[in-house]
């Protein structure tokens, strides 16, 4: 299949992928994607792989390919992470397994099984600490905001007025974050794959970091719109003024993403 000219840079790093191929993987096709990123799968050694480049307009929109790099290889092995074939940051290439399953839906939460299964998913990633880049909300929420400020279309007056509400906050509130623990950031159905074996698989860890349980919490609460997921997941004791705060922060996100996507 014809490729774009940064796919075809990408595909013919091949030989360095950890591999040991002797020939070049064969393209099937052109996977439906996100908007940061483009993926092809591909065949080679009897086995299916999954190609990852950056989308031109990732640049800007709080993805640190480098530190995703380290996230990758701290969770190397874990049950939850995909196995990495080749990561190049610098030119925004990923290689990982294809993962052969079924891809969570937003009603998949509709069985309480899959309730309990993504809580202990959610305390798994949590349990990884050591050695995590941090992930700077402060930081991330002015990005957004800058950038929204340089686009040149209208945004809501709902986020100019989250974001007066929480900038002043927020220095001090990444200062308060004692213990960060790997938080995924994105848990939505799509970076969800059920295996064979039962066992979920954890996809597209571009925004991850070590952060804070409750903002996961928040964010995957929007995600999957379960009340009772949500009431499980948000047993925490954190003062109201605590809630209130990173639900604005989460609330931004959203708003922001939708303006600059």
């Amino acid at each position: 299949m014809p490729l774009s000219h940064a796919a075809r840079s990408a595909f013919d790093t091949w030989p360095q992928w950890h591999l040991a191929l002797d020939a070049p993987p064969t393209i099937i096709r052109r996977l439906p994607g996100g908007l940061t990123n483009q993926h092809y799968l591909l065949k080679a050694r009897g086995m299916r792989m999954v190609m990852r480049i950056n989308n031109p307009n990732v640049e800007g929109l709080g993805i640190d390919r480098r530190r995703e790099q380290k996230i990758l290889e701290q969770i190397e092995g874990k049950v939850f992470a995909p196995t990495i074939f080749y990561c190049d940051p610098e030119a925004g290439l990923l290689v990982t397994e294809y993962v052969q399953g079924t891809q969570w839906r937003s009603d998949s939460l509709d069985d309480p099984v899959k309730i309990d299964a993504l809580l202990d998913l959610i305390a798994q990633i949590h349990a990884v600490s050591d050695n995590i880049p941090v992930f700077d909300y402060s930081a991330h929420v002015r990005n957004y905001w800058q950038r929204m400020l340089e686009k040149d279309k209208p945004f809501p007056m709902s986020a100019q007025r989250l974001y007066r509400a929480i900038e002043p906050r927020l220095s001090a509130f990444q200062a308060a974050i004692e213990q960060p623990v790997l938080c995924h950031h994105d848990l939505t159905p799509a970076n969800i794959i059920e295996n064979i074996d039962g066992q979920l698989i954890v996809l597209d860890w571009e925004y991850a970091g070590a952060g804070l349980p409750l903002i996961e919490a928040i964010g995957a609460s929007r995600y999957w719109q379960n009340i009772a997921f949500s009431e499980r997941i948000l047993e925490h004791d954190e003062d109201n003024e605590a809630l209130e705060l990173v639900g604005e922060i989460v609330d931004f996100y959203e708003l922001a993403w939708a303006h600059l996507r």
